[in-house]
């Protein structure tokens, strides 16, 4: 690990930024900006002074990466755009990318991989959702996923998963030894994510439209967030928590969403009061409106960790989700979790929370939880993990 003396040996990282480079970007984007933002905190350190780090962007991208305003990396620009890029990988036509950016340990935030000659490569698989529940993955989308993902292991010097149920996936269905896997966990921002005051849940509700108590979802809305259960669960209340509270649906359109929306249309002519946003919701709009809900639901039918659960509990609101895939290594003691597919338990846990049984408690253990997750910690992790394929 040293070189001559003391000094460390230099460790030069080379990171693929085309999910830092677009407008708008769900949960590979926010992990993958998070960690980059606790890296570059680290680099601010002596410890880590042998450490540097680049970032590539496509020409398109410049705009929306630079909103991150770091610090401490290098810029290199990648003249093909996203769409060129994927059609060449799909076609095996990449040019080895340390041919243009000289021998470093590259990083790859989204599955996908470049060739390299002579530099490792460090792919991030966050799931292997597009093996075991393909049936909610787009046709083009999954045929490219599983043969990248494949050319990803066979190049990859080390793998950077997301949750020990994906690490054990990943070892399930590729036979990738145990000690090839480095588990670096999400973790919440809790300058961003925490309970916000009246005034300003009043606000940000005025500002979508939102009135009174409200049920809260947020991911994309696709069938492997599995909506239709949690509608099913709201329409199976009685009629005067249905006037009481509403079910807020907070998220971007997903694939094969269709008999989501037939339903949302359904049960608004019966007059159930199902919300969708009157308008995009920000990121720095959230937390005010976790903090406004009564209750949290994300009954996902798989996760590779699941976030939202842990935003929610951040800003002191009950949860009630999956005992699925990761979710319960994710959530821990700090949410209430059943079957994905029984809606008439989760119609039933609803009206437990809506009873105030056991919600102090369950919030307590909550905000416990999402304290054991760190990004400065995984950070340090990753740095670590690259450290040793440096090596």
């Amino acid at each position: 690990m040293y070189s001559m003396g003391n000094q460390k040996k230099k460790l030069k990282i080379f990171v693929d930024g085309e999910v830092l480079s677009i407008a708008h970007f769900s949960g590979i984007g926010h992990y993958t900006a998070d960690l980059m933002k606790a890296v570059d905190d680290l680099l601010d350190t002596d410890e880590y002074a042998h450490v540097s780090v680049e970032v590539s962007v496509p020409r398109t991208g410049s705009p929306f990466y630079a909103r991150f305003n770091f610090r401490n990396f290098k810029t290199r620009r990648i003249y093909l755009s996203p769409r060129v890029t994927n059609k060449l990988k799909s076609i095996k036509r990449l040019p080895p990318i340390d041919l243009f950016f000289g021998r470093k340990v590259y990083v790859f935030p989204h599955y996908s991989t470049w060739p390299t000659l002579r530099s490792p490569v460090v792919p991030i698989i966050y799931d292997l959702s597009f093996i075991h529940h393909a049936q909610y993955v787009s046709p083009p989308n999954l045929k490219f996923l599983v043969g990248q993902v494949d050319l990803s292991m066979k190049r990859a010097k080390q793998i950077i998963t997301i949750s020990q149920n994906s690490k054990q996936e990943i070892i399930d269905h590729y036979g990738t030894p145990e000690d090839k896997i480095s588990i670096i966990y999400p973790a919440v921002d809790r300058n961003s994510f925490y309970k916000r005051g009246d005034e300003e849940i009043a606000d940000i509700k005025a500002k979508y439209g939102i009135f009174g108590d409200y049920i809260l979802f947020v991911s994309n809305i696709e069938p492997r967030k599995n909506l239709i259960t949690l509608l099913k669960a709201y329409d199976n209340l009685p009629a005067k928590l249905q006037k009481e509270y509403s079910l807020l649906l907070v998220g971007a359109k997903g694939w094969l969403d269709s008999e989501i929306h037939d339903t949302i249309i359904s049960m608004r002519k019966r007059s159930l009061r199902v919300v969708l946003p009157s308008d995009y919701v920000t990121d720095e709009d959230l937390p005010a409106l976790y903090s406004g809900a009564t209750v949290f639901v994300y009954p996902s039918v798989y996760e590779g960790f699941g976030i939202p659960p842990l935003e929610a509990m951040a800003c002191q609101t009950p949860v009630i989700t999956s005992n699925n895939s990761s979710l319960p290594e994710a959530v821990g003691n700090g949410a209430i979790q059943i079957d994905a597919m029984d809606y008439k338990e989760l119609s039933k846990q609803l009206i437990l929370v809506f009873d105030g049984l056991g919600v102090s408690a369950l919030v307590k253990a909550g905000t416990k939880q999402v304290g054991t997750f760190d990004w400065h910690k995984s950070a340090k992790l990753m740095l670590e993990s690259l450290e040793k394929v440096n090596n």
